[in-house]
Formats: C-alpha cells, structure tokens, sequence
C-alpha cells in the first residue's frame, strides 16, 4: 500500500496553485491593457491622413504630429520605471491607461482650436501611454518563473500586436465612413473599459518589496526570494551606460524601434500616396503585417524557452535569435521600398514584422537576463532612450522625403541600422546581471 503523500509536497501544491490564480488573471487582464493600448497607438498614423487633408497640413507638419507622441512617450519612460517601483506595477498601469484613454477622447474636441492644442495633446497621449512596457515587464518578472517568460513575453506582445490588428482594419473604416473623430471616441472609450477592468479585478492587496517562502525539496527546506511588483528602491541605473554590454542591447532596441515605429506612423500614408490605395483598404493590407509581428513574437517566445529547457549557454541563445531576426528584418525592408504593386510590397512588409516580431522577444528578454528583479527601471531607462527613433523619426523621414523624394531611401536607411545593430550585438552582446555589479546593496533582503 502506498503511503500519503508527505505534508510537504500537499502544502507545496497549493501553494503552486495559490500562486498560478492570480498570476493567470493578472497577464488575462493585462493583455487587455496592452491591447486598449495600441488600439489607440495603431489609429494615429490612419488618423493623421484625414486629419492632413482637413487642415492642409504640409509634409512638415505632419511629420511633427506623428513625432509628438513619441516625445511624450519618451519623457514618460525616464520616470516611469522608479514611479512604479516606488508606487506598483499595477497601480501606476492603472492611473496610465485611465489616463491615456480620456486623452484621447479630448483630442477630437481641440482640433478645431489649432495645431498647437492637438500637438500637445498627442505629446500627453504619449507621456500617459508610456508606463505600459516598464509597469508589465515589472509585473512579468515579479509573478512569472524565469523558465517561462519567454512565452509570458510573447503573449504581452501578441497582445499589442492585436491591438495593433484591430486598429489598422477597423480605424480606415471608421474614419472613411464616420471620420477621425469618431475613431478616437470608439477606441477612447474602448479603452477605458479595459482600465476598469484592470483597476477592478486585477488590483490586489499590496504586495511586500521581497517576501521570502519556504519551498520544499524532499525533506530539505530551502529559501527562494520572490520579487514583488512594488519595492522602496528606486533603481534607475544609469551606470548601466557605462557597460558595452548594455550599450550593445541599446543599439538593437533603437533599432527595433526605428522599424516598427516608422511602419505604425507611416504605413497608412506610404500605402496611400505611394502605393495608390484608397484609405479603405488600407487596413486590409497592413493587418498582415501586424498580424505576422504577433506571430514573430511567440516563435521568438517559444524558440527561447525550448532552448533556455536544451540548457543552451544564455548569450549563445539570445544571439541565436536576435541576431538572424535584425537581419531578416533589414533584407525585408530594403525588398518592400522597392515594391510598387501593393500585394508584393504587402508581402514584404509582413516578412519583415515577423522578423521584427522574433526581435522584439528577444531583446526583452535580454531586458529581464540583465535586470531580473527590477526590470521596470532598466526598461523604463532602455526604453526612453530607444523612442528617440520614433520621436525623431518622423521629422527625418519628411525631411528626406521633402528634400529627395525617395522612400527607398528611408526604408534603406532603416535597413542599415538594423544591420548594423545585428553586427553589434552578435560583438559586443551580454546577458550579465547589472543588478549585482552595478547596485549589490540592492539585492540584500
């Protein structure tokens, strides 16, 4: 007769399903932020079409639109990160998508007052919208086993990507049909829905900075540090600028950042006065690229932890992926700025999100190799750095476009500096942990 199973392995069960409950509701609810999210972020550049023609805005003008909420976005990154170590995750997650979504039910009422006031209002719905990435890799590192963020990862990203699909189907549409305005009105109130959802159901009681459990091998107890999504220290490491390694991860994210961003603000125009398609069907030929940027990122999700369960050296593994990727990304985007004919530049475009899409993965977890229990600071630090791209983007992508008139110019240009960020990483590329060289009174409990 077999004996019962030991008190210790009962009380480890449950507390691996006590821990597995909230953990599963918390990325539910958060994929829905991530998706309200870039619901709004995916509707800006289809906005910005109509909203150019209603105001005869010149090239100029349009490309500060589409920067201002990149620079809102990048102020919002410096302090995003100490503020929801500071405050929590997921209160700070909550104040922001609150915040974001009134925003931008406000621009549609300032239009008529000028430039000025929805230039403002655009940096505002970045500055609300930026603790979305440091606030949910924060709540991924402190809830998610490292053997599984990979895929936990993946799922924050298909989540944006969604978001992202959604906005670039559903927002030439409404705008065709009901105009701009309405687009921000139904993705504004979207998205405050979702906020309440998270503020209701995922807000739990407080959580310690570092709590301390006993988890039970055999007959031997042993002590494993669990982060919690709030902590007393402010970690913003700017020592870690110090450190190539970094640097390296850096330059592969402004990158990264550099291609996506560009496609989201300036698809919509690129297909349109280029590619000669109506506004309406727009959405049609970039929900695949979107789409396949998803896709990317769960092949980058699952592609890292299958390796991470072969025990595969991490740097080795992070090269692996990330480097083929940034290179399948440049060669894509060099094909489409030389397509004319809308199927295969659609083509084009797909290959390289997906290729975008493995990135992405693969450089935040990068970001959580580097900082493993305070991500939130480093991505907030990594991340206001890398939307200088995005914020700066605009502009010189309309001034070579007013000065040459040359988009396979732009998208060449955005091709090499993936390269070259591939070259970097696969040279100068480190997983090692900044927390311990860089802060060791930091990891005292």
């Amino acid at each position: 007769m077999k004996s019962p199973p030991s008190y210790c392995k009962v009380t480890s069960l449950y507390a691996h399903w006590t821990h597995l409950v909230p953990r599963v509701r918390m990325q539910v609810l958060m994929a829905g932020v991530c998706v309200s999210n870039y619901l709004l972020r995916a509707c800006l550049g289809t906005c910005a079409v109509l909203m150019v023609q209603e105001y005869h805005w010149d090239v100029q003008v349009k490309g500060m639109l589409l920067g201002s909420f990149f620079w809102g976005y990048l102020v919002g990154n410096v302090f995003a990160g100490p503020v929801s170590s500071r405050y929590g995750a997921g209160l700070v997650l909550a104040f922001a998508a609150i915040s974001w979504s009134s925003l931008a039910i406000a621009i549609p009422m300032a239009s008529d007052l000028g430039f000025w006031h929805v230039w403002l209002l655009h940096i505002l719905l970045g500055l609300a919208a930026s603790p979305v990435m440091p606030t949910t890799m924060q709540l991924i590192s402190a809830y998610v086993p490292a053997s599984e963020r990979g895929c936990s990862l993946a799922a924050r990203a298909l989540a944006f990507r969604f978001g992202q699909i959604v906005a670039s189907v559903l927002a030439p549409l409404i705008c065709s049909q009901a105009g701009w305005r309405a687009s921000f009105c139904i993705f504004g109130t979207v998205s405050f829905l979702f906020s309440m959802l998270w503020l209701g159901f995922a807000m739990t009681k407080k959580d310690s900075r570092i709590e301390v459990r006993k988890t039970c091998q055999g007959d031997d107890s042993s002590e494993e540090p669990v982060q919690g999504v709030k902590s007393d220290h402010c970690f913003l490491p700017l020592h870690a600028l110090r450190k190539r390694g970094f640097l390296a991860l850096l330059v592969v994210h402004c990158s990264n950042n550099f291609a996506m961003y560009t496609i989201m603000s300036w698809g919509p125009s690129y297909f349109t006065e280029v590619l000669q398609l109506p506004l309406e069907s727009v959405g049609l030929y970039l929900m695949l690229p979107a789409a396949f940027s998803g896709v990317g990122s769960v092949i980058g999700g699952l592609m890292t932890d299958w390796l991470q369960s072969r025990r595969w050296p991490p740097l080795a593994m992070r090269r692996w992926i990330l480097c083929p990727a940034a290179l399948g990304a440049g060669v894509s985007l060099v094909t489409f700025g030389i397509m004319r004919d809308a199927m295969t530049a659609s083509l084009a475009i797909t290959l390289a999100a997906l290729s975008i899409g493995v990135l992405d993965t693969a450089q935040n977890t990068v970001y959580l190799d580097v900082a493993p229990t305070n991500a939130a600071a480093l991505v907030s630090l990594g991340n206001a750095i890398a939307t200088l791209p995005g914020a700066a983007g605009p502009a010189l992508v309309a001034a070579l476009l007013q000065a040459t008139g040359l988009w396979p110019l732009v998208w060449g240009i955005i091709a090499a500096c993936l390269v070259v960020s591939a070259i970097v990483f696969a040279a100068f590329g480190s997983v090692d942990d900044l927390e311990k060289k860089l802060s060791p009174k930091y990891m005292q409990v």
